[in-house]
């Protein structure tokens, strides 16, 4: 079976990634319509998430292909899951901002998240500067903020004013 598989981790992103379409696909739980009925097909949160989930269901037939090994040439690898404190923080900002929203609203959640994400980012490439040594001198801090700030009001501008959605 090892010379059949070329990688481990693309099968398994393929199968999580199929997973997930299939669960969006066919669940029961998945908000599948406007409450109102109004704006027609393409208002409705059922279009955006069959689309996305028949996309992500393409790209895992394409990286299950891809981790299958048909000529039988080249090493198997194995399983490798990376852990750094980078992909915790991003996995613990993402869990906390979707449990917050409900609660604190969009435009603070998405201001906090877009500046913990920024930051930690920052300061993983800031580790390669033996003057910065993976630490945020205040001028970055400051582009940080500015740049989070952008980001939320663009974000906020393209739901409300343009798809007119309504955010939590």
């Amino acid at each position: 079976m090892k010379k059949a598989i070329r990688n481990t981790n693309d099968l398994l992103l393929a199968v999580l990634m199929a997973g997930v379409s299939i669960f969006l696909l066919t669940s029961d739980k998945i908000i599948t319509g406007v409450e109102n009925g109004l704006g027609g097909f393409w208002a409705q949160a059922s279009t955006y998430i069959r689309l996305l989930a028949m996309m992500l269901l393409a790209l895992s037939v394409l990286q299950a292909i891809y981790a299958f090994n048909f000529k039988k040439d080249g090493e198997h690898q194995k399983l490798r899951i990376p852990v750094s404190k980078e992909i915790i923080i991003t996995a613990v900002a993402l869990v906390l901002y979707a449990l917050l929203l409900p609660v604190l609203t969009f435009f603070p959640c998405t201001l906090a998240l877009n500046i913990v994400l920024c930051g930690t980012f920052a300061m993983k490439e800031n580790q390669g500067d033996p003057e910065l040594k993976g630490k945020l001198p205040k001028k970055q801090v400051i582009a940080i903020v500015i740049y989070a700030v952008v980001l939320t009001v663009v974000l906020w501008v393209l739901f409300t004013q343009l798809l007119k959605c309504v955010l939590p």
